[in-house]
């Protein structure tokens, strides 16, 4: 090993401890004290849950801070139309199977199966979003607990393996429906939606610890991400992860201006550049304007962008 080599050995374990001791930022009250709450009775129960919610409203944050909870290893794959099963179960190496042959050696472990190996919490994220075939490849590891890795036989998955799937509302955009056979597999629904303006705000500060964010800011803030989801003219409005980024963005600006408080001025230019791609908006309308527009009209002729 070169001297580069061993210096990125030496940081990539660095980060990779400074990982494990990362704590989940998350707001454990209201909606989200309930799910944490049905997800215990359902791992109790034996019970398969899915989390249903509109994007950025903590349904994969959840999920880690239920494993963080319990110390186990979160592990977790979102779903599109590229994912295969060996995207989820895992994949030989070629190069190792050449020199070890088909053994454990050489097999690269996927994230559902180091959950069922581990016993872990697995987050199958936008699970509407995979091919109906491999929608089907979770069948035997969500009702039988087990899994077939090919070339090296059948593993029944550790007591503590909980799966959870987690899915965009199919009315959305991209989203498609389960198929019928993994569907009866999912026990339990959970539907999380956006929270209420106090503990939105609330998300926002534990998310924002080093910045003394203003009741004021913070309330025009959440007006700005709030217009995005009661407009006609948008199909996906803002996160909550829009009103974190605004509210960060706008209190770095403030402060590399010297500024003394977060003004109207400064969010409505964070905001502008924060919106401009978080919102997905009706065929024939331009972003950029029409975040302009509404800017305008949630702050006022003071917030006008650049």
């Amino acid at each position: 090993m070169d001297s580069d080599e061993l210096q990125f050995a030496i940081a990539f374990e660095e980060r990779r401890t400074a990982a494990t001791k990362e704590k989940v930022r998350i707001v454990i009250k209201e909606q989200y004290r309930e799910a944490f709450d049905i997800l215990e009775d359902c791992e109790a129960a034996g019970l398969i849950p899915g989390i249903i919610g509109p994007p950025g409203v903590g349904k994969t944050l959840i999920l880690r801070a239920y494993a963080e909870k319990s110390g186990r290893l979160f592990s977790w794959l979102t779903g599109d139309e590229g994912v295969r099963p060996s995207h989820l179960i895992g994949s030989f190496n070629p190069a190792l199977v050449l020199k070890k042959g088909f053994s454990l050696e050489s097999f690269d472990p996927g994230p559902l199966l180091k959950a069922m190996v581990f016993g872990g919490v697995f987050g199958l994220n936008e699970g509407n979003r995979l091919p109906e075939y491999v929608q089907n490849s979770l069948l035997e590891p969500f009702e039988e607990l087990s899994v077939n890795v090919q070339r090296l036989g059948r593993i029944k998955a550790h007591e503590g393996f909980f799966p959870v799937i987690t899915m965009n509302p199919e009315e959305m955009a991209g989203a498609h429906r389960l198929s019928e056979a993994l569907r009866d597999r999912i026990r339990v629904w959970i539907r999380l939606g956006y929270p209420r303006k106090e503990t939105e705000i609330e998300i926002v500060k534990v998310n924002a610890p080093e910045y003394n964010l203003s009741d004021t800011a913070l309330e025009t803030i959440y007006g700005l991400v709030s217009a995005t989801r009661n407009s006609t003219d948008i199909e996906i409005p803002a996160s909550i992860r829009a009103g974190i980024s605004i509210a960060r963005l706008a209190a770095q600006m403030a402060k590399r201006k010297n500024l003394k408080e977060i003004d109207a001025t400064v969010i409505s230019e964070a905001a502008t550049y924060v919106l401009t791609g978080a919102l997905r908006f009706r065929p024939g309308i331009e972003p950029e304007p029409a975040v302009n527009q509404l800017v305008r009209r949630v702050i006022g002729s003071r917030g006008s962008s650049k």
